[in-house]
């Protein structure tokens, strides 16, 4: 039977996209069999022309509605089946890439039904596109101010990259772009006096310590505060980074007189 016409397929990635590279690979990487099962709740979640037409389209074709209604659909918390998880991956690392969203309750749960961010799952290959992304990702989220930092981390946190890397990665970042990006984190949408530091509700324990020991540390303070007492760091920045340091301040557990 002849599959009936879908909505115009939405949230495909262009030639000329930064991250083009990266999905293309995935594709060719992840070209995994189609699954038998969906592996979500069945006959109840999903919308049943949605659900009985899941794997009929090519992966790359799979239209976006019919993945965030899966992404909608409860599912087994130790989480689903390497094959299925590889099978739909390339799709929704592309969903990511064009700035669409997969889960409608954040950001942080598209990549965990399934430990992606270890590399002992996946063959060198995979890896390697795997990591690419998540670098590429990170640093783009790093350099906009758009929605929270934290949650692009929480998001690659939850999904087994190491939180250490993934700090690293931040650390790395330039210190005019650092600080205009925590500075729209913590303070552009707060009352006057009230700035804090932004730590999503998505973190399980012990992320969250881990996380707020980062933005809370006496390193990230110092290094604020350097620059922003700098004599070549614009007015502008300076001010900002003052904001910050003095946010970091008052969240710390550290005693910087002491």
């Amino acid at each position: 039977m002849a599959r009936k016409q879908q909505k115009p397929l939405k949230a495909k990635i262009k030639p000329d996209h930064p991250f083009s590279d990266i999905i293309n690979d995935a594709y060719r990487v992840f070209a995994y069999s189609k699954p038998p099962s969906i592996e979500v709740c069945e006959g109840c979640c999903m919308e049943a022309d949605f659900e009985a037409d899941f794997f009929a389209p090519p992966i790359a074709e799979l239209p976006l509605h019919y993945l965030q209604d899966w992404f909608f659909a409860a599912y087994d918390p130790k989480g689903i089946a390497k094959a299925t998880w590889g099978y739909l991956l390339p799709r929704i690392l592309e969903v990511l890439a064009v700035d669409e969203d997969l889960a409608s309750v954040g950001l942080e749960v598209s990549l965990n039904r399934f430990e992606t961010g270890n590399p002992d799952n996946w063959s060198t290959n995979e890896w390697q596109v795997l990591d690419r992304f998540q670098r590429a990702y990170l640093k783009r989220e790093i350099g906009r101010d758009n929605c929270y930092l934290d949650d692009t981390i929480c998001m690659f946190g939850l999904a087994g990259w190491s939180q250490e890397v993934l700090f690293e990665q931040v650390a790395a970042t330039p210190d005019p772009i650092l600080v205009q990006r925590f500075w729209h984190d913590w303070c552009t949408h707060c009352i006057p006096g009230r700035e804090s530091v932004w730590i999503t509700a998505f973190w399980e324990s012990p992320g969250n310590t881990k996380a707020f020991e980062f933005y809370t540390s006496k390193a990230l303070y110092d290094r604020v505060a350097r620059f922003a007492l700098d004599e070549n760091t614009p007015q502008n920045l300076s001010e900002k980074a003052l904001a910050i340091a003095s946010v970091i301040e008052n969240n710390a557990d550290w005693n910087i007189s002491g």
